[in-house]
């Protein structure tokens, strides 16, 4: 499943329309059919494919759990490394994502843009960020939110130690500081409610002893 898909996905499950609608929407997403087509299905084949989706978010709810972050990952044609190493984590890279964090999903393959970098050959060019973040929509899913994981994680344990200059660096770039403050709150609590794999809780305490936190 790509962001894209998850993000769609996400949305349609979080609206208001009638369930019937809603599965309507979500089979089409998977399946890659428009509203019409889905609507032409005989109601069976409709049931099954619905039943397919459903057990299809089971299994994929469960590998989240067991699944661990990758170092690189390839999007269509491309190659690209995510960067996990603290060492090398720019504040400009902190300053990027706490923005996006008012809402992870929408913002999931902008936050990936900030994290990966496009492995270079020998006539491989830069990216900038908007086309980056267009391409990574069509990014495994799964990789990228264990790379979220990682990146809030990190984000949270060092807060402590950085907030100050994160502050100056969002203030530079003409953001308030009351809504920087607020902003940098609210971005500690970003993933409550999601489903944390087993290795996070290993890397907060290797985190936490590295930042002496």
């Amino acid at each position: 499943m790509t962001i894209k898909q998850f993000q769609e996905l996400y949305y349609v499950a979080s609206s208001e329309d009638m369930d019937f609608d809603k599965s309507i929407k979500m089979v089409g997403i998977v399946t890659g059919k428009t509203p019409d087509k889905v609507e032409k299905m005989s109601m069976a084949r409709f049931n099954i494919t619905c039943a397919l989706v459903h057990n299809h978010f089971k299994i994929f709810e469960k590998d989240l759990l067991r699944g661990k972050p990758k170092k690189i990952v390839r999007v269509g044609k491309r190659f690209y490394r995510i960067n996990y190493d603290v060492t090398k984590c720019k504040a400009g890279t902190y300053v990027e994502v706490s923005t996006f964090s008012t809402d992870i999903i929408q913002n999931l393959h902008k936050i990936m843009a900030s994290i990966c970098t496009p492995v270079r050959f020998k006539w491989g060019k830069w990216v900038e960020h908007e086309e980056l973040a267009s391409e990574l929509e069509q990014m495994n899913f799964e990789v990228a939110y264990h790379a979220a994981v990682f990146f809030y994680t990190l984000f949270n344990v060092s807060m402590e130690v950085i907030q100050p200059y994160l502050i100056n660096e969002m203030t530079s770039k003409g953001i308030a500081k009351e809504k920087a403050m607020e902003m940098l709150t609210s971005s500690q609590s970003i993933l409550d409610g999601f489903i944390m794999p087993r290795w996070s809780q290993t890397s907060k305490e290797y985190l936490l002893n590295r930042f002496g936190v």
